[in-house]
């Protein structure tokens, strides 16, 4: 029974040509070949390069060879390749192609990677990408998805014959920003506390009262806080009253749903809506060892923590209706004249 054991060699096969000699294959070894006048062994490959040679080769890889290689005291063929190991990286072969090996390509071992290299370099000079067109491919990455949904929503206004919904028309005035954070390794009542702590207040506010936290959470909601706030800024434009000249001349004093007042000078700015956690699936599970031989089971909890950012102008909407509304009910009555319906013929005791 003979033991057999991964391989990895390069078996040249017919005739080396070296100028002043012609020496066959079977002489040479299988991993060296000698030039002429001289003694020292270089490798095929090697060898082949600098005498213009060409060198046919028949190889054989297995699983695992280099390492049983390594562990036997051998090294590794990019340990022992001496000639330009720069260029066994793809990128960087191509790029020493193009800057160095553009002329007198005939003949040359390297002559079809050259034309390749070059034909690309060709092909990309004479379709160059333009700035519009790379900004084009992000913000609006399918254009017959968003045609379609244009297409849509002119059909469904002329259907409407212009006609908007209240939802419909505070949308196109007002601005908002709903972001979910990713799901974190922490439970339902632990971060519900901090939801609730957030809920009402501005998002330079809320972030200030995050980062003050003993809570071990208030890290991490602070980090979506101010990415939701970097969003809304970036993208829909909120929070830019100052910059844009709307600021009100003289403060608004309102009163929230919760019965606080409060006095506006900026109507963009940016504050927490609404502020919720949903519960995420369970993150793993583990073994509760309990007396007399008796375990159960322990599942960690994950959970996502969601905003809804508005400017304030939407919470000044919200007051005005409210106070019209109370307005507009009239005086309450505590006997009012109505008529009665469902009267019994008879008496109920």
């Amino acid at each position: 029974m003979s033991l057999r054991l991964a391989a990895r060699r390069l078996a040249p096969t017919g005739t080396i040509y070296i100028p002043n000699r012609l020496v066959d294959a079977q002489q040479v070894p299988n991993s060296t070949t000698y030039l002429a006048g001289s003694s020292s062994p270089l490798p095929t490959a090697t060898s082949s390069l600098l005498t213009g040679g060409t060198v046919t080769y028949t190889q054989r890889r297995q699983k695992w060879t280099d390492r049983l290689w390594r562990k036997w005291g051998g090294k590794s063929k990019a340990e022992t390749d001496t000639v330009a190991p720069e260029l066994n990286d793809p990128e960087k072969r191509k790029t020493y192609m193009q800057r160095n090996m553009r002329e007198n390509t005939e003949g040359n071992i390297f002559e079809d990677e050259i034309q390749a290299a070059q034909g690309d370099n060709e092909a990309s000079l004479a379709s160059p990408v333009k700035t519009q067109d790379r900004i084009a491919l992000v913000v609006d990455p399918d254009p017959r998805s968003r045609v379609r949904w244009q297409r849509k929503k002119v059909i469904q206004m002329v259907r409407k014959n212009g006609a908007l919904t209240r939802d419909e028309k505070i949308r196109m005035t007002e601005r908002e920003m709903l972001h979910k954070s990713e799901f974190l390794p922490t439970s339902l009542k632990k971060l519900v506390m901090l939801s609730r702590q957030i809920a009402g207040k501005p998002i330079d506010e809320a972030i200030t009262q995050m980062k003050w936290s003993k809570k071990k959470m208030a890290a991490e909601v602070r980090y979506y806080l101010e990415e939701a706030r970097d969003l809304a800024v970036a993208q829909r434009g909120m929070g830019l009253g100052a910059a844009n000249g709307e600021l009100l001349h003289q403060a608004r004093k309102i009163q929230t749903r919760d019965g606080k007042w409060m006095e506006i000078s900026d109507p963009t700015r940016i504050y927490i809506a609404q502020s919720w956690i949903g519960r995420g699936p369970w993150r793993g599970k583990e073994l509760d060892y309990k007396g007399r031989g008796r375990t159960g089971i322990i599942k960690h909890p994950a959970t996502s923590f969601s905003v809804l950012l508005k400017e304030e102008k939407s919470r000044i909407r919200d007051y005005e209706e409210r106070v019209t509304k109370k307005s507009s009910q009239g005086p309450w009555v505590h006997l009012p004249n109505r008529k009665v319906y469902g009267q019994r013929p008879y008496y109920s005791w």
